[in-house]
């Protein structure tokens, strides 16, 4: 029986936070949220591929999702959240609220508790703001960059959507005797979110287990720190492996960075700098979006690459200043740019969310059975339900550290398949 659901707002996310309860031997799959396949699985973690929408909109598909993978009321409901704040975050955490008390309006009370650090990553939240390397979001890149404004204090944002919260201080997370769960149980009736300060991984083993002691009438809501706290919280036990090594394809590795962060530009730097051998293929975001002709040289140069068997990758160019909105335009056409080649690819490593979302929707790939975390928030995955079983590596753009796609490379590399890949070395 399922025993954990996750929605998730892209497929970053959902694969980092799936990665955290298969790292406890949970059989983890990450479903596209147009799915109707069913999967044989302990943890389903559904994008609902919500990230760049409007609110009303990312609120329809998450009460709908919510509604068509709701099993039981002994099945744990986690909401994914991005660990700095981008997103509907107000109104997604709403809908999974809203939707969780319907389907259980005679059992009591259902209160959210939110949690959205990630310390291994840098994010923390300290008095209800959500900091990011020690500093204020409002005053990062990455809020700029996504076209965020205001403040990154939690409160306010739940607000917005209409729901009242209360902070636990850090003070009352590292409290002892139980006195994180008595405060929890005493503010839990009169309010829909509780949230919880966090700096270290200790805060957030304290969350979980005082968040599993308040039972079924409860929402969880934060990134895959949290996440990874779950399993052992409430007691769940591994399940036995599916050994899908055997069964691999192989091919080239094909790369694609769709991320404008600067660490995944200087992922791709490092990458190409060590293998000279890489056939690097950079597209100004104009020539994408300018048509066919455009694109005509680099489809040509990617043909290429994939007839001599050749590792690739392909990253959208700095150059031109769009607007933010463009985003899933771009990622949409460079994943119809690489369809035609889908059945070469040996192996799949995929920088950015949406863009990991638009190529594997656009290769009729809808879902991801994970194996392994080579890094924090970075999983490794096969293909479900797919006619290929093909290993894939999804990565948020700002994620990693600068050797992070040469280990992806190595990894791949060294994967044990029923025939050596021929692609150049």
């Amino acid at each position: 029986m399922r025993q954990i659901l996750i929605i998730a707002d892209d497929l970053s996310g959902a694969a980092d936070c799936g990665m955290a309860c298969a790292g406890s031997g949970l059989q983890t799959v990450v479903m596209l949220g147009n799915s109707v396949n069913p999967v044989d699985a302990d943890v389903l973690s559904v994008d609902a591929d919500t990230r760049g929408l409007g609110p009303k909109r990312a609120v329809w598909e998450t009460a709908m999702l919510m509604r068509r993978y709701m099993s039981s009321r002994e099945q744990v409901v986690f909401k994914k959240l991005d660990s700095t704040l981008r997103g509907n975050v107000g109104a997604e955490l709403a809908a999974v609220l809203t939707t969780q008390r319907a389907a259980t309006s005679q059992q009591g009370h259902i209160v959210a508790v939110l949690a959205p650090a990630f310390p291994a990553n840098g994010r923390t939240t300290r008095e209800g703001k959500q900091l990011l390397n020690g500093k204020p979001l409002e005053e990062m890149e990455i809020w700029r960059r996504d076209g965020k404004q205001g403040s990154s204090y939690i409160p306010a944002m739940l607000e917005e959507a209409g729901m009242r919260s209360a902070v636990l201080s850090l003070d009352t997370i590292r409290s002892r005797n139980g006195n994180l769960h008595h405060e929890m149980t005493k503010l839990a009736d009169g309010l829909d979110v509780l949230v919880c300060d966090a700096e270290s991984d200790q805060d957030l083993q304290a969350i979980a287990k005082a968040t599993a002691a308040l039972g079924h009438n409860t929402v969880w809501a934060g990134s895959a720190g949290l996440a990874y706290h779950l399993p052992k919280a409430i007691s769940l036990t591994a399940t036995p492996s599916v050994d899908a090594a055997q069964t691999l394809v192989t091919g080239p590795t094909l790369f694609v960075v769709g991320s404008s962060a600067a660490i995944s530009r200087e992922q791709v730097k490092i990458l190409t700098a060590s293998s000279p051998e890489l056939m690097t293929i950079t597209i100004p975001p104009g020539d994408l979006l300018a048509g066919l002709d455009k694109r005509r040289e680099h489809e040509k140069r990617l043909a290429e690459a994939f007839a001599i068997t050749r590792d690739v990758a392909v990253l959208l160019g700095t150059e031109d200043k769009l607007k933010i909105d463009a985003g899933r335009l771009l990622s949409s056409a460079l994943a119809q740019m690489i369809v035609p080649h889908c059945s070469k690819v040996g192996a799949l490593v995929v920088t950015g969310g949406e863009t990991a979302r638009l190529v594997l929707q656009t290769w009729g790939v809808t879902g991801l059975r994970l194996v392994k975390e080579l890094e924090p928030g970075l999983p490794f995955s096969i293909t479900e339900n797919w006619s290929r079983r093909l290993p894939v590596i999804t990565k948020a753009g700002d994620f990693g550290n600068p050797q992070t796609l040469v280990h992806c490379r190595e990894f791949l590399r060294t994967l044990d398949r029923p025939a050596k890949s021929s692609s150049k070395k």
